[in-house]
């Protein structure tokens, strides 16, 4: 038997936006801030652009462009949800540049959404960034802090 030879691998998230960082029990959604859906933090984004935050495949991409989902080669899946309630605008604001089922490397853009629009039309603007499959995270910088699209924001270990 190998065991103890195979180690998993530390996965470092990327954070998909520029922007602040904000723990997700301020996010205005109990299915966020109770972590039904999985740990993580939101982002208060400053521009709207939003990168793939691992290398994987787009499992989900809403129709209305303010939620996708990638699943890393390892099984991890990440959820990042633009804002709050913003599957109400039916898309109006928010531009998919790819598609479900395309693959992503890191810091690749998927997509692109116009923040003001989104700031007066959605009851916030904190953008979760979620492991949905399960694992508890940690997060590698404090509240409050700002955070460039493409610097490690959060680590996990299978």
């Amino acid at each position: 038997m190998i065991s103890g030879w195979f180690k998993p691998r530390e996965l470092k998230i990327l954070s998909p936006f520029t922007g602040i960082l904000r723990p997700l029990s301020e996010v205005p959604d109990q299915v966020f801030s109770q972590r039904l859906v999985g740990d993580g933090l939101a982002v208060e984004p400053t521009q709207g652009l939003v990168l793939s935050p691992v290398e994987g495949t787009i499992e989900v991409l809403m129709d209305s462009g303010h939620a996708f989902g990638v699943r890393t080669p390892d099984g991890v899946e990440v959820l990042i949800h633009i804002g709050i309630d913003t599957v109400n605008l039916k898309g109006e604001g928010f531009e998919a540049l790819r598609r479900q089922g395309d693959r992503v490397s890191a810091k690749e853009p998927v997509i692109r959404f116009h923040l003001d629009l989104i700031r007066q039309k959605a009851p916030s603007i904190l953008s979760p960034v979620v492991i949905t499959t399960g694992q508890v995270v940690r997060v590698l910088k404090d509240p409050g802090s700002s955070v460039c699209a493409g610097e490690e924001i959060i680590s996990y270990k299978p």
